[in-house]
């Protein structure tokens, strides 16, 4: 890793609310600070209740009771104005302006709105420019992409980057481009897979398509479900009457998406044995930056049927990684490439190549490649702060 342009020990601040064990961006953090303290730089999490003080790096954590984002910040500022030590640098992937450095994992709140208000009623469509907690995050993001407040933005794909500049004015020249890296899983050997069918319960001659993540609507688990059912529906070309299962991984209402055709398997700690025992994955999303799990799954060599609204998109080439549909609600459209996916899993050359082809896409957004774009990004902020205080 590059170590930090001064030569002193340095003071640095994460900001993050909340805490997920299987989060992409709790992993992101970890390692940068791991990264950053192996170098002999304090890192301080200025973080709520629900963070473990041994799944941080730093080892310390200054608690915020961030009930609210309004509050979260309040506290911020109460910690750093105690805090008798300067930070030298101020990284957040929550949406608080005047820091050094913010990275947009969530995307923007106003973009998210603008494409969700096509997918639900009109009295929710005009409800949520009135309801006060998205007018108070539209507020603050208003804010935080203020030049003079933000030195620096961390974009994780193009379509988060034009939002930004589109829709807030901010300078492109003071965004930089790191898109997200993930562990390499490699593509499973058929006793793994045959292993993990095993575990998972599943039959070896049942087709998977697999959905991952939280945030189900946003994601478009409804059309999914919706495609599967389709899919069940109707006589296949191949494959005769085998049952086509949405297998879905991570936590949400089960209630509101129940169908005969979907198993859900709650949280899952341990992912790599889930793709394992998948045909394909499937993410045909309203609103997404750039899915970490969609990564892991071209990883494992799956390949992905995802929206053209997905920042994954952005990497993938239609044909060779999976599908790319302009639509997500077109549920004609999403099952037809649910089958043609299906299919060519049935011709092992074909498969081969193509799962061949996704793991390596995936091989070259690793974490290493995240970090050290990340460190060397500080290095370049912290010399900026430096020089305009030498000024």
């Amino acid at each position: 890793m590059t170590a930090p342009a001064s030569s002193r020990s340095l003071n640095i601040g994460f900001l993050r609310r909340g805490y997920s064990s299987s989060g992409g961006v709790e992993v992101y953090l970890k390692g940068l600070a791991g990264g950053l303290r192996s170098e002999g730089h304090r890192v301080i999490l200025f973080g709520t209740k629900e963070w473990p003080l041994e799944e941080w790096p730093g080892g310390e954590i200054l608690r915020c009771e961030g009930r609210s984002l309004a509050r979260y910040i309040r506290e911020v500022e109460d910690h750093k104005r105690s805090f008798g030590i300067g930070l030298d640098l101020l990284l957040s992937v929550e949406k608080v302006p005047g820091c050094d450095l913010y990275r947009t994992d969530e995307g923007l709140h106003l973009a998210w709105l603008m494409a969700r208000q096509q997918y639900v009623p009109v009295w929710t469509r005009w409800f949520q420019w009135l309801s006060p907690r998205h007018r108070e995050k539209l507020r603050l993001e208003r804010l935080l992409f203020q030049p003079h407040s933000t030195r620096r933005v961390i974009s994780i794909s193009n379509k988060i980057t034009r939002d930004i500049v589109s829709l807030y004015g901010y300078p492109p020249s003071q965004i930089s481009m790191i898109r997200n890296g993930v562990p390499h899983f490699g593509i499973p050997s058929s006793s793994e897979r045959m292993t993990a069918r095993e575990q998972l319960s599943i039959a070896q001659e049942e087709r998977v398509v697999l959905f991952v993540g939280t945030g189900w609507q946003r994601k478009g688990l409804g059309f999914a479900i919706r495609a599967v059912e389709k899919l069940n529906s109707t006589r296949q070309p191949s494959g005769g009457s085998r049952k086509i299962t949405l297998l879905v991984a991570g936590r949400g209402s089960v209630s509101r998406y129940n169908s005969p055709f979907v198993r859900f398997l709650g949280p899952v700690k341990q992912m790599a044995p889930v793709y394992a025992a998948a045909d394909i994955f499937v993410t045909p999303t309203i609103f997404e930056p750039f899915s970490l799990a969609a990564l892991e799954a071209l990883s494992s060599g799956l390949p992905v049927i995802t929206s053209s609204a997905a920042g994954i998109s952005e990497i993938m080439t239609q044909d060779v990684h999976g599908e790319i549909i302009e639509e997500p609600s077109d549920i004609d459209s999403l099952a037809a490439a649910l089958i043609k996916w299906l299919l060519i899993t049935d011709d092992p050359a074909r498969i081969a190549i193509s799962r061949t082809a996704c793991s390596e896409l995936a091989a070259v957004f690793t974490l290493d490649q995240n970090l050290h774009q990340t460190l060397a990004l500080i290095n370049e902020v912290i010399l900026e702060k430096e020089s305009l205080k030498g000024a």
